[in-house]
Protein backbone atom coordinates (compact mmCIF):
# COMPACT_ATOMS: atom_id res chain seq x y z
CA UNK A 1 0.00 0.00 0.00
CA UNK A 2 1.53 3.34 -1.57
CA UNK A 3 2.14 5.99 1.49
CA UNK A 4 0.19 9.26 0.55
CA UNK A 5 3.04 12.12 -0.66
CA UNK A 6 2.67 15.20 1.04
CA UNK A 7 3.11 18.16 -1.88
CA UNK A 8 4.71 21.60 -0.99
CA UNK A 9 1.19 23.46 -1.16
CA UNK A 10 0.03 20.75 1.47
CA UNK A 11 3.44 20.53 3.52
CA UNK A 12 2.70 24.68 3.83
CA UNK A 13 -1.09 24.45 4.68
CA UNK A 14 -0.04 21.23 7.38
CA UNK A 15 3.11 23.43 8.81
CA UNK A 16 0.32 26.45 9.50
CA UNK A 17 2.18 28.94 6.91
CA UNK A 18 0.11 30.94 4.93
CA UNK A 19 -0.46 30.42 1.08
CA UNK A 20 1.04 32.27 -1.72
CA UNK A 21 -1.29 35.12 -2.18
CA UNK A 22 -1.38 36.28 1.61
CA UNK A 23 2.29 36.56 2.04
CA UNK A 24 3.21 39.65 0.25
CA UNK A 25 0.63 41.39 2.27
CA UNK A 26 2.05 40.08 5.30
CA UNK A 27 5.69 40.97 4.29
CA UNK A 28 4.31 44.02 3.31
CA UNK A 29 2.54 44.89 6.93
CA UNK A 30 6.04 43.77 8.69
CA UNK A 31 7.92 45.68 6.28
CA UNK A 32 5.79 48.69 7.32
CA UNK A 33 6.35 48.00 10.96
CA UNK A 34 9.84 47.78 10.40
CA UNK A 35 10.13 51.22 8.40
CA UNK A 36 8.44 52.64 11.29
CA UNK A 37 10.30 51.36 13.85
CA UNK A 38 13.95 52.22 12.21
CA UNK A 39 12.52 55.67 11.84
CA UNK A 40 11.18 55.88 15.55
CA UNK A 41 14.78 54.44 16.38
CA UNK A 42 16.60 57.07 14.46
CA UNK A 43 14.60 60.03 16.28
CA UNK A 44 17.04 61.07 19.10
CA UNK A 45 16.24 60.84 22.71
CA UNK A 46 16.29 63.92 23.73
CA UNK A 47 13.55 65.08 20.93
CA UNK A 48 10.95 62.68 22.82
CA UNK A 49 10.82 64.73 26.33
CA UNK A 50 10.34 68.17 23.98
CA UNK A 51 7.23 66.13 22.14
CA UNK A 52 6.13 65.20 25.32
CA UNK A 53 6.69 68.47 27.02
CA UNK A 54 4.30 69.94 24.32
CA UNK A 55 1.72 67.32 24.72
CA UNK A 56 1.47 68.00 28.58
CA UNK A 57 1.24 72.14 27.77
CA UNK A 58 -1.42 71.28 24.93
CA UNK A 59 -3.32 69.36 28.00
CA UNK A 60 -2.82 72.26 30.50
CA UNK A 61 -4.43 74.28 27.63
CA UNK A 62 -7.69 72.15 27.26
CA UNK A 63 -7.57 72.19 30.92
CA UNK A 64 -7.31 75.63 31.72
CA UNK A 65 -6.67 78.13 28.29
CA UNK A 66 -5.02 80.86 29.75
CA UNK A 67 -2.07 78.09 30.65
CA UNK A 68 -1.51 78.41 26.71
CA UNK A 69 0.70 82.06 26.61
CA UNK A 70 3.88 83.02 26.21
CA UNK A 71 4.10 84.32 29.46
CA UNK A 72 3.12 80.67 30.90
CA UNK A 73 5.63 79.26 28.84
CA UNK A 74 8.29 81.40 30.11
CA UNK A 75 7.45 80.87 33.66
CA UNK A 76 7.34 76.62 33.14
CA UNK A 77 10.53 77.21 31.34
CA UNK A 78 12.06 78.97 33.88
CA UNK A 79 11.27 77.08 36.47
CA UNK A 80 12.94 73.87 34.53
CA UNK A 81 16.01 75.54 33.64
CA UNK A 82 16.34 76.25 37.88
CA UNK A 83 15.97 72.52 37.91
CA UNK A 84 17.71 71.48 34.92
CA UNK A 85 21.19 73.28 36.66
CA UNK A 86 20.46 71.50 40.05
CA UNK A 87 20.51 67.73 37.30
CA UNK A 88 22.94 68.92 35.31
CA UNK A 89 25.36 67.17 37.78
CA UNK A 90 23.26 64.12 37.96
CA UNK A 91 23.73 63.54 34.41
CA UNK A 92 27.24 63.52 34.56
CA UNK A 93 27.14 61.10 36.93
CA UNK A 94 24.31 58.61 35.46
CA UNK A 95 26.14 58.55 32.13
CA UNK A 96 29.27 57.01 33.94
CA UNK A 97 26.93 54.29 36.02
CA UNK A 98 26.53 55.82 38.93
CA UNK A 99 24.39 58.28 41.18
CA UNK A 100 24.88 61.79 43.14
CA UNK A 101 21.98 61.54 46.14
CA UNK A 102 24.02 64.00 47.85
CA UNK A 103 22.83 66.84 45.41
CA UNK A 104 20.14 68.49 47.50
CA UNK A 105 22.79 69.22 50.87
CA UNK A 106 25.54 69.90 48.27
CA UNK A 107 23.02 72.43 47.18
CA UNK A 108 22.56 73.64 50.55
CA UNK A 109 25.82 73.59 52.10
CA UNK A 110 27.69 75.58 48.83
CA UNK A 111 24.71 78.19 48.64
CA UNK A 112 24.85 78.68 52.71
CA UNK A 113 28.86 78.87 52.66
CA UNK A 114 28.50 81.26 49.79
CA UNK A 115 26.30 83.87 51.85
CA UNK A 116 28.52 83.08 54.76
CA UNK A 117 31.65 84.22 53.12
CA UNK A 118 29.89 87.19 51.55
CA UNK A 119 31.30 89.17 54.14
CA UNK A 120 35.26 88.17 54.47
CA UNK A 121 35.60 87.09 51.15
CA UNK A 122 33.52 89.96 49.36
CA UNK A 123 30.93 88.02 46.57
CA UNK A 124 33.60 87.11 43.99
CA UNK A 125 35.61 85.36 46.36
CA UNK A 126 32.49 83.51 47.96
CA UNK A 127 31.28 82.33 44.81
CA UNK A 128 34.80 80.93 44.07
CA UNK A 129 34.76 79.56 47.41
CA UNK A 130 31.18 77.75 46.96
CA UNK A 131 32.24 76.13 44.02
CA UNK A 132 35.78 74.31 45.39
CA UNK A 133 33.79 73.47 47.94
CA UNK A 134 31.18 71.43 45.63
CA UNK A 135 33.91 69.95 43.72
CA UNK A 136 35.56 68.95 46.98
CA UNK A 137 32.55 67.13 48.16
CA UNK A 138 32.43 65.50 44.41
CA UNK A 139 36.10 64.61 45.28
CA UNK A 140 35.09 62.72 48.22
CA UNK A 141 32.44 61.12 47.06
CA UNK A 142 34.10 59.78 43.82
CA UNK A 143 37.23 58.71 46.45
CA UNK A 144 35.26 56.67 48.11
CA UNK A 145 33.65 54.83 45.23
CA UNK A 146 36.63 54.84 42.93
CA UNK A 147 39.49 53.60 45.85
CA UNK A 148 37.69 52.00 48.38
CA UNK A 149 34.60 50.08 46.17
CA UNK A 150 31.51 51.14 47.78
CA UNK A 151 28.56 51.53 46.01
CA UNK A 152 26.98 54.98 44.13
CA UNK A 153 23.86 55.11 46.21
CA UNK A 154 25.39 54.23 50.00
CA UNK A 155 28.44 56.55 49.63
CA UNK A 156 26.58 59.45 47.99
CA UNK A 157 23.72 58.97 50.40
CA UNK A 158 25.87 58.80 53.41
CA UNK A 159 27.51 61.92 52.46
CA UNK A 160 24.08 63.76 51.86
CA UNK A 161 23.18 62.79 55.35
CA UNK A 162 26.93 64.25 56.63
CA UNK A 163 26.21 67.34 55.11
CA UNK A 164 22.75 67.97 56.60
CA UNK A 165 24.41 67.52 60.22
CA UNK A 166 26.97 70.20 58.60
CA UNK A 167 24.74 72.81 57.74
CA UNK A 168 22.58 72.31 61.17
CA UNK A 169 25.99 72.92 63.01
CA UNK A 170 27.82 74.96 60.80
CA UNK A 171 25.55 78.28 59.91
CA UNK A 172 23.77 80.36 61.53
CA UNK A 173 20.43 81.57 59.30
CA UNK A 174 18.99 84.24 60.65
CA UNK A 175 22.34 85.94 59.36
CA UNK A 176 22.27 84.93 55.75
CA UNK A 177 19.58 87.06 54.55
CA UNK A 178 21.50 89.05 51.85
CA UNK A 179 21.97 88.34 48.64
CA UNK A 180 24.35 89.87 46.31
CA UNK A 181 23.39 91.85 43.46
CA UNK A 182 25.67 90.35 41.44
CA UNK A 183 23.92 86.87 41.95
CA UNK A 184 20.33 88.89 41.51
CA UNK A 185 21.62 89.96 37.96
CA UNK A 186 22.28 86.76 37.11
CA UNK A 187 19.47 84.97 38.01
CA UNK A 188 16.07 86.66 38.93
CA UNK A 189 16.74 90.08 37.23
CA UNK A 190 14.44 90.52 34.17
CA UNK A 191 16.09 91.04 30.80
CA UNK A 192 15.15 91.15 27.32
CA UNK A 193 15.34 88.71 24.20
CA UNK A 194 14.67 89.21 21.14
CA UNK A 195 11.56 91.16 22.38
CA UNK A 196 10.46 88.81 25.29
CA UNK A 197 10.89 89.52 28.94
CA UNK A 198 12.70 86.41 30.76
CA UNK A 199 14.65 85.55 33.80
CA UNK A 200 18.40 86.13 33.29
CA UNK A 201 18.78 82.47 34.89
CA UNK A 202 16.85 81.43 31.45
CA UNK A 203 19.55 82.26 29.01
CA UNK A 204 22.01 81.45 31.54
CA UNK A 205 20.94 77.64 31.90
CA UNK A 206 20.69 77.63 28.53
CA UNK A 207 24.21 78.86 27.89
CA UNK A 208 25.60 76.38 30.55
CA UNK A 209 23.85 73.56 28.56
CA UNK A 210 25.66 74.05 25.63
CA UNK A 211 28.83 74.36 26.98
CA UNK A 212 28.38 71.53 29.11
CA UNK A 213 27.14 69.60 25.95
CA UNK A 214 30.08 70.61 23.89
CA UNK A 215 32.30 68.95 26.86
CA UNK A 216 30.56 65.64 26.87
CA UNK A 217 30.38 65.58 23.10
CA UNK A 218 33.73 66.69 21.58
CA UNK A 219 35.92 66.48 24.58
CA UNK A 220 38.32 63.00 25.17
CA UNK A 221 37.61 63.44 28.96
CA UNK A 222 33.55 63.72 27.80
CA UNK A 223 33.49 60.62 25.64
CA UNK A 224 35.33 58.55 28.52
CA UNK A 225 32.56 59.46 30.62
CA UNK A 226 30.30 56.95 28.39
CA UNK A 227 32.96 54.35 27.70
CA UNK A 228 33.60 53.97 31.75
CA UNK A 229 29.66 54.13 31.76
CA UNK A 230 28.96 51.63 29.17
CA UNK A 231 31.86 49.24 30.08
CA UNK A 232 33.75 50.19 32.65
CA UNK A 233 36.25 46.61 33.09
CA UNK A 234 36.78 46.64 29.26
CA UNK A 235 37.99 50.72 29.66
CA UNK A 236 40.29 49.25 32.32
CA UNK A 237 41.61 46.94 29.46
CA UNK A 238 41.73 49.41 27.20
CA UNK A 239 44.53 51.56 29.01
CA UNK A 240 41.51 54.11 30.52
CA UNK A 241 42.26 55.75 33.63
CA UNK A 242 38.95 54.58 35.19
CA UNK A 243 39.11 55.28 38.50
CA UNK A 244 39.92 59.10 37.74
CA UNK A 245 37.56 59.72 35.36
CA UNK A 246 35.24 58.45 37.94
CA UNK A 247 36.64 61.03 40.44
CA UNK A 248 36.57 63.82 38.39
CA UNK A 249 33.16 63.01 37.24
CA UNK A 250 31.54 62.94 40.76
CA UNK A 251 33.97 66.29 41.17
CA UNK A 252 32.02 68.00 38.08
CA UNK A 253 28.38 66.94 39.53
CA UNK A 254 29.66 68.58 43.04
CA UNK A 255 30.60 71.78 41.32
CA UNK A 256 27.59 71.74 39.63
CA UNK A 257 25.26 71.12 42.47
CA UNK A 258 27.17 73.89 43.91
CA UNK A 259 26.60 76.50 41.16
CA UNK A 260 22.78 75.26 41.51
CA UNK A 261 22.58 76.45 44.77
CA UNK A 262 23.79 79.68 44.33
CA UNK A 263 21.54 79.95 41.32
CA UNK A 264 18.97 78.89 43.37
CA UNK A 265 19.51 81.33 46.24
CA UNK A 266 20.10 84.35 43.60
CA UNK A 267 16.50 83.42 42.22
CA UNK A 268 14.65 83.08 45.35
CA UNK A 269 16.90 85.40 47.26
CA UNK A 270 16.02 83.18 50.27
CA UNK A 271 18.37 80.08 51.78
CA UNK A 272 17.41 77.65 54.64
CA UNK A 273 18.74 73.93 55.89
CA UNK A 274 16.20 71.97 53.82
CA UNK A 275 16.47 74.55 50.60
CA UNK A 276 18.20 71.45 48.22
CA UNK A 277 15.43 68.66 49.90
CA UNK A 278 12.91 68.97 46.95
CA UNK A 279 16.06 68.34 44.21
CA UNK A 280 16.68 64.75 45.16
CA UNK A 281 13.54 63.02 43.20
CA UNK A 282 13.74 65.70 41.10
CA UNK A 283 17.20 65.69 39.69
CA UNK A 284 16.93 62.17 39.29
CA UNK A 285 13.35 62.05 37.59
CA UNK A 286 15.05 64.79 35.18
CA UNK A 287 17.91 62.85 34.13
CA UNK A 288 16.03 59.69 33.42
CA UNK A 289 12.82 61.50 31.42
CA UNK A 290 15.33 62.95 29.34
CA UNK A 291 16.61 59.89 27.95
CA UNK A 292 19.50 58.80 30.23
CA UNK A 293 19.91 55.20 31.30
CA UNK A 294 20.61 54.28 35.04
CA UNK A 295 22.23 51.70 34.17
CA UNK A 296 25.19 54.03 32.61
CA UNK A 297 26.53 54.73 28.94
CA UNK A 298 24.03 56.90 27.76
CA UNK A 299 23.14 60.51 28.52
CA UNK A 300 22.94 64.21 27.60
CA UNK A 301 22.29 67.71 28.93
CA UNK A 302 20.01 68.61 26.31
CA UNK A 303 17.51 65.78 27.16
CA UNK A 304 18.02 67.04 30.87
CA UNK A 305 16.42 70.07 29.86
CA UNK A 306 14.03 68.40 28.25
CA UNK A 307 12.99 66.07 30.82
CA UNK A 308 12.83 69.37 33.13
CA UNK A 309 10.48 70.91 30.70
CA UNK A 310 8.65 68.02 31.32
CA UNK A 311 8.34 67.85 35.42
CA UNK A 312 7.67 71.52 35.18
CA UNK A 313 4.71 71.20 33.02
CA UNK A 314 3.55 68.23 35.64
CA UNK A 315 4.39 71.04 38.34
CA UNK A 316 2.15 73.12 36.77
CA UNK A 317 -0.68 70.78 36.12
CA UNK A 318 -0.60 69.65 39.72
CA UNK A 319 -0.85 72.97 41.13
CA UNK A 320 -4.20 74.05 38.58
CA UNK A 321 -5.51 71.10 39.60
CA UNK A 322 -4.68 71.68 43.39
CA UNK A 323 -3.15 68.41 43.89
CA UNK A 324 -0.49 69.75 46.44
CA UNK A 325 3.27 68.93 47.04
CA UNK A 326 3.46 65.09 48.00
CA UNK A 327 1.12 64.09 44.87
CA UNK A 328 3.56 66.00 42.78
CA UNK A 329 6.48 63.83 44.11
CA UNK A 330 4.34 60.55 43.91
CA UNK A 331 4.04 61.38 39.88
CA UNK A 332 8.17 62.33 39.99
CA UNK A 333 8.12 58.44 41.59
CA UNK A 334 5.96 56.89 39.30
CA UNK A 335 8.01 58.29 36.48
CA UNK A 336 10.96 57.33 37.44
CA UNK A 337 9.94 53.78 38.10
CA UNK A 338 8.08 53.42 34.43
CA UNK A 339 11.16 54.78 33.06
CA UNK A 340 13.62 52.74 35.08
CA UNK A 341 11.62 49.33 33.81
CA UNK A 342 10.95 50.52 30.24
CA UNK A 343 14.57 50.58 30.19
CA UNK A 344 15.74 47.59 32.21
CA UNK A 345 13.42 45.66 29.60
CA UNK A 346 15.51 46.83 26.82
CA UNK A 347 18.44 45.85 28.05
CA UNK A 348 17.59 42.71 29.31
Amino acid sequence: MSTPTLTSAGAAEAAGAPDGPESPELNTGATGRSSFSSVVARVPRAVWPLLAFLVLFGVGGLIRPNLVSIDSLIGTATFAIILAIASFGQTVAVIQAGIDLSVPNTIGFSALAFLTLVGPLGPGGAFVAALLAGALIGFLNGAVIAKLGLTPIVTTIAMNGLLFGVILLAFNFSELTVTPDFVIAITSAKISVLGLTMPAVLPLGLALMVVLQLVLSFTGWGRSLFVVGSAAETARLAGLPVDRIRITGYMLSGLLAAFAGIVIVGYYQQASATMGASYLLASVAAVVVGGASIFGGRGSVVGTVGGALVLGQVSTLVAVLNLGANIQQLIYGVIILLVISLYGRRRA
